[in-house]
């Protein structure tokens, strides 16, 4: 069958990767002029890993990746510990692999290169979708020159911000959050002393997340989280500076503003948006995938991974579908449905998780905050929260 792809980023190039394995050929639209990645770093958890290993991008991504020793909660005023779990051997041995983090263009970079290597994937850059219209035999990509083409697979892969949304029903808007995440680096050379931990330092109305990226772990990657009254600029993102930064998170510990001090301009600051469950993700041969269907705050770090993982999921789902001599629009058209109710659940509840956490992680010092810390520090055993998320395997899953 062929199959055509709206967005090239992880999404996108992964979803590319999966359909190709399976003799599909494959075209990609990317609005951009070249395949590449927006922010800094990402977390790759055991149940997205294992579908890059299943792809055949092991090694690359071993190369790329950085394998925390710790996840480590601390509060804010003075960076005391409030729960501290190990990545260790036990951890990869339960969930097959280790959780790994990597800089963003580092995974579209090994993603691209994959792709470029498949005779039946064509890329094209520059190319700026308008609109879709999905049918049952075929669905039709229409672009801003006035051009179409016609496949029997239409995926939207574009991103929070999608225009093959709307065409599938989902006419609902992005909701800012309330919160603006700036993203900056330190270089390896200024924070050798720190410890190779993913770090989540909490405290009222804000919290930091910090965690070594790239190759020989180049960068330590920080995403300082604050709040925010309104969002008007036309961007989702915009130039931050680093004395805002700090005035933002002015009376936290000692160590935090040490690393702050040491900062590798730019920075960045970025509006976070998500929106609510989609009931309808796909119509006729038409359907989403990543943050097109299930944009997430990143308080679970698991944007990226829930993309992969419907990559994966959508590829089962199509393996009982063949073209023959011509597109059989029924079956794939079924197929298609059959993923998004495999999908809908668990990217509704990491969704709805998500979003809950930016309450959790921010709690005003007093009772609650207590009785949050408390339970952190005695609660249930190693990643016992995080189960359901880490041990669930798209490879294997019932669809």
């Amino acid at each position: 069958m062929r199959f055509g792809i709206v967005g090239g980023g992880i999404g996108g190039l992964t979803s590319a990767l999966v359909m190709a394995r399976r003799g599909h050929d494959v075209a990609v639209f990317e609005r951009s002029s070249a395949i590449r990645e927006v922010g800094a770093g990402v977390q790759i958890s055991p149940n997205a890993g294992c579908v890059l290993r299943s792809l055949g991008l092991g090694d690359a991504f071993d190369a790329i990746s950085v394998h925390p020793e710790r996840m480590v909660f601390r509060r804010w005023e003075d960076d005391s510990i409030i729960r501290a779990n190990d990545f260790d051997e036990a951890f990869a041995d339960q969930y097959g692999m280790p959780l790994a983090s990597v800089a963003r263009t580092d995974l579209i970079e090994i993603l691209a290169q994959a792709v470029a290597a498949v005779p039946t994937i064509n890329v094209s850059l520059a190319s700026r979708v308008t609109h879709v219209e999905p049918g049952d035999d075929s669905s039709t990509i229409f672009f801003a020159d006035a051009t179409s083409l016609s496949f029997d697979v239409v995926i939207g892969a574009d991103g929070i911000h999608s225009v093959v949304r709307p065409c599938v029903g989902g006419a609902d808007s992005a909701r800012f959050s309330g919160s603006v995440a700036y993203r900056a680096l330190v270089p390896l050379d200024a924070v050798k002393d720190l410890p190779v931990d993913f770090t989540n330092r909490v405290g009222p109305d804000r919290h930091v997340v910090s965690y070594f990226i790239g190759k020989d772990r180049r960068y330590l990657n920080l995403v300082c989280i604050s709040p925010e009254d309104s969002w008007t600029t036309e961007s989702w993102t915009e130039p931050g500076t680093l004395d805002d930064l700090r005035e933002r998170f002015a009376g936290w510990s000692p160590e935090l503003l040490s690393i702050l001090d040491r900062v590798e301009e730019p920075v960045f600051r970025w509006a976070l948006y998500d929106r609510e469950p989609l009931e309808q993700w796909g119509i006729g041969s038409t359907t989403l995938l990543g943050d097109a269907c299930h944009p997430m705050l990143p308080f679970m770090a698991q944007g990226s991974c829930q993309a992969i993982e419907d990559a994966a999921i959508l590829g089962r789902c199509l393996d009982d579908v063949h073209a023959g001599d011509g597109p059989d629009g029924a079956a794939a058209v079924a197929a298609l449905r059959r993923y998004e109710t495999a999908r809908q659940g668990r990217t509704a509840r990491v969704q709805t998780t998500s979003f809950m956490n930016r309450d959790l992680f921010h709690m005003p010092d007093g009772p609650m905050q207590q009785g949050r810390d408390e339970f952190l520090a005695s609660g249930v055993a190693g990643f016992g929260p995080l189960e359901w998320v880490y041990s669930y395997d798209p490879l294997t899953a019932a669809i």
